[in-house]
């Protein structure tokens, strides 16, 4: 569970605000009097209910009505995932870190599951705020040190885990390049980092997507829009396309 919906799963953990959270899912705003007839709780149930949401910033209240704040919005798509009931895959960023003649690539030793021990490019989650070049760029800094100079989207690949005879992990990987003026790097919590040759890299202790990609994509470029859209009360106001 990532540490968003470990947030929201705090928040909402108890079953009448999980119930109240999905009200929002169809409805702007909703009166007390309507809350509580879909519910079919008690009035002081519901009353309590209602201040601990607005108390922790998932409700605001205008009037007779509530809403959910700005903050309690971002819960919107991931809601489902939140309480198990539709587990989507993950979108992270994939990142080739090269040195500046680009026969190197830095990779690190996985200290977390999954591919614990493998050899892996540095990765991880994209946040709500940002874009996949803001989020190659922050991660080769958290787990590196090191600040680099994004180059291009190279390719996109959905990957799944499966194990007894189910899929436990699932991800869409956005493989970006990045270039580094130096090959001195910083120890840090990611896990061992070393560079590579990329023309001597052993698949054997490298994650099969990881390797494949690095062989077969590391010099594409895949073109992506990222669309920005501003949203007042439910209705588009505005929109536009930044790459």
């Amino acid at each position: 569970m990532t540490d968003k919906m470990n947030s929201a799963h705090k928040l909402l953990s108890k079953k009448e605000r999980s119930e109240i959270f999905k009200l929002f899912l169809e409805n702007n705003r909703l009166k007390f009097n309507e809350i509580e007839k879909s519910l079919k709780i008690r009035s002081n149930m519901v009353s309590y209910h209602l201040t601990s949401m607005v108390r922790d910033g998932l409700l605001v209240k205008k009037g007779e009505y509530y809403h959910l704040t700005e903050h309690a919005e971002k819960y919107i798509p991931i809601f489902s995932d939140i309480f198990g009931m539709d587990v989507g895959p993950l979108p992270v960023v994939l990142v080739a870190v090269v040195n500046k003649k680009q026969d190197k690539i830095l990779l690190v030793k996985r200290n977390k599951r999954p591919y614990k021990n493998y050899w892996s490019m540095i990765g991880g989650k994209i946040l709500l705020h940002e874009d996949f070049k803001e989020a190659s760029i922050r991660k080769v800094k958290e787990k590196t040190g090191k600040d680099s100079v994004f180059i291009s989207l190279n390719d996109m690949m959905h990957e799944r885990i499966e194990g007894s005879g189910m899929v436990k992990h699932s991800f869409i990987l956005l493989f970006t390049k990045v270039v580094v003026r130096d090959n001195i790097f910083k120890e840090t919590h990611a896990g061992e980092l070393r560079w590579f040759s990329i023309d001597k890299l052993d698949p054997s202790i490298i994650i099969p997507s990881d390797y494949y990609l690095i062989k077969k994509s590391l010099n594409k470029k895949h073109g992506m829009k990222s669309l920005y859209m501003h949203e007042k009360d439910g209705l588009i106001e505005k929109y536009k396309f930044l790459n």
